[in-house]
């Protein structure tokens, strides 16, 4: 690999104890509006990553790709996410530790979440189970409209129990909690960085700063600095203690690769020395759903306004941080259910998000709706229902870009649906998602069914298996959350990345924390657990240095961060 010309080390950064990187820029106002994430997701703040074509998925989409939405901002992706605040099932954990990572149970976990968690609501939620001093805002959005209260009661007719699905049970539904504070976005960036960025003088954080490389000694096999680009230039900065890699289930492992840390022969392929031989970039999961599932409203509760309401809107929501901008639509609205094919007790499969939707746009031309959306989440008049695949069977494998590894996007072979398992979980879920109409709530609305047929499974008929099979492979979709690619697991695990201390195996002052070490995916969102990894991770820094290394006055250390929390 032809390495670019370097300019002196800055000195200026050398004096930090702590260097955090980021790629992009700076969060702005606009990503603080918690009904605005269509009108970021493809813009500057977003990497604009893309699957490679699969004969398993994403059929329909142009060129045979799906879009992964990342964050490439201040934040990462918890600033342009939909907010959403759930853990993931106790097992989920606990089947972490069972694959031999000690340390990473549930029990151990829960007081982490707790110490993350500001909750708001505290007459609303079991205690036990909460933080209410920590650093990230939680608590119910100020705002629900008729058809989220709607579903909720709709999933209650259906009898699943109402709960609070950050607890031990998860099966039921809920008026979701969110990361945001009194109708405001609360991002990672807002609530870790933003309250200490101009009082701690041992912080530098520098933007718009790409790591290209992890410096490591090819002999020693120590990390001891990083390589980020900056404009025009190529900037190298020296760790004294550790190098910390947080850039996500897509960008760490294509930065380990590119430092020399992957498969070998993958790297030999693009002339990168092979410094440590390591499974980085197998095991990618995510969890997917499908489009083309749609319940059209009535004028009785449909929420479309002209553009001057919108306006009048965006000005309500600037001085009040009320209304209908204030939230997340239907999406508030959450469950957690089980298919014939789960075996194991009290712990889904499914998870159903309900999406804000166009009816007329989208039967029009469900690719060019998808592609060009950039209306709030506050205004629609149909319901997207979206069965979401908790616990996928397919996994996939990020590698670097053949023309370009440096600086081109990674190839992500998603391989969705490839396991068959997977497509009959979703194809079940959407079947028991109709259930919902025939609930006395949503027929009182008028609700009902959209039975037009999408254009790439028009040859087969509507409503059978193989009707939503086909929907799910040609117009597959995802809620954005990749993870895996830097599997934790023990030394004598041959696809484990990284070790229970997230140390890189082989790898001496070198630690990834972020959503690419999980073993297995949460069975739920992963914005708060990959917040949970992160508050671990830094009490697995602090004690290996302080309690091992140096008494606690003499802690000054240099930290590389890439995207700290970012994913």
């Amino acid at each position: 690999m032809k390495s670019p010309q370097k300019n002196p080390v800055n000195k200026l950064l050398n004096k930090s104890f702590v260097l955090l990187l980021e790629a992009g820029g700076e969060e702005p106002e606009v990503a603080d509006i918690p009904a605005f994430p269509p009108l970021i997701d493809r813009s500057n703040l977003d990497w604009g990553y893309q699957t490679q074509p699969s004969p398993h998925s994403c059929l329909a989409r142009r060129n045979g790709r799906c879009s992964w939405f990342r964050g490439r901002v201040m934040g990462g992706t918890s600033t342009i996410n939909y907010l959403i605040y759930i853990r993931g099932h106790p097992a989920d954990y606990d089947e972490w530790e069972s694959m031999g990572n000690d340390g990473w149970g549930y029990e151990d976990v829960l007081p982490y979440f707790i110490k993350a968690e500001h909750n708001k609501n505290p007459e609303k939620i079991d205690a036990h189970y909460h933080g209410f001093h920590g650093q990230m805002s939680v608590q119910y959005f100020p705002y629900q409209d008729r058809n989220t209260l709607a579903l909720i009661q709709a999933y209650e007719e259906l009898g699943l129990p109402i709960l609070d699905q950050n607890t031990r049970e998860l099966i039921g539904a809920s008026l979701l909690q969110h990361t945001q504070k009194d109708g405001k976005r609360m991002s990672a960036n807002i609530a870790y960085i933003r309250p200490i960025r101009h009082k701690r003088k041992n912080l530098t954080i520098q933007t718009k700063a790409s790591v290209q490389r992890i410096l490591i000694d090819p002999n020693t096999k120590k990390a001891y600095g990083v390589e980020y680009r900056q404009g025009n230039q190529i900037i190298t900065a020296l760790a004294k203690k550790e190098v910390i890699l947080s850039a996500g289930a897509i960008n760490s492992p294509v930065v380990l690769m590119l430092s020399g840390i992957g498969p070998s022969d993958h790297l030999r392929e693009h002339g990168i020395q092979v410094i440590k031989n390591l499974a980085v970039g197998y095991n990618l999961q995510d969890h997917s759903t499908l489009d083309g599932v749609v319940f059209a409203l009535t004028n009785l509760t449909a929420t479309t306004a002209s553009d001057q309401q919108m306006q009048r809107d965006v000005y309500y929501w600037r001085d009040t941080h009320q209304g209908p901008l204030a939230s997340t639509g239907p999406l508030q609205a959450n469950a957690f259910v089980q298919t014939k094919y789960e075996e194991e007790p009290e712990r889904p499969d499914i998870q159903y998000s309900i999406d804000a939707t166009n009816v007329r746009d989208f039967f029009t031309d469900p690719i060019l709706t998808v592609e060009t959306s950039i209306t709030p989440l506050s205004y629609y008049d149909g319901l997207m229902i979206r069965p979401i695949l908790l616990n996928p069977a397919s996994r996939g494998v990020i590698r670097l870009n053949d023309t370009d590894p440096v600086n081109g996007s990674p190839l992500i072979h998603a391989n969705t649906f490839f396991e068959e398992i997977d497509l009959r979980r979703v194809v079940e879920g959407v079947k028991q998602s109709l259930n919902l109409l025939r609930t006395k709530t949503l027929r009182n609305l008028g609700m009902a069914l959209v039975t037009t047929s999408l254009p790439a499974c028009s040859h087969i008929l509507f409503g059978t298996d193989e009707y939503w099979a086909c929907l799910a492979q040609a117009y597959t979709a995802t809620i954005f959350h990749p993870a895996g690619t830097c599997k934790m697991g023990p030394e004598n695990d041959p696809k484990a990345v990284v070790d229970p201390e997230l140390r890189v195996h082989g790898i001496k002052n070198l630690r990834v924390i972020d959503a690419s070490i999980m073993p297995k995916i949460v069975r739920g969102n992963t914005n708060a657990p990959t917040m949970m990894i992160g508050e671990k991770g830094s009490d697995m820094i602090k004690g290996y240095w302080l309690d091992h290394h140096e008494a606690v006055g003499a802690f000054t250390h240099n930290l590389e961060v890439d995207k700290f929390f970012g994913k």
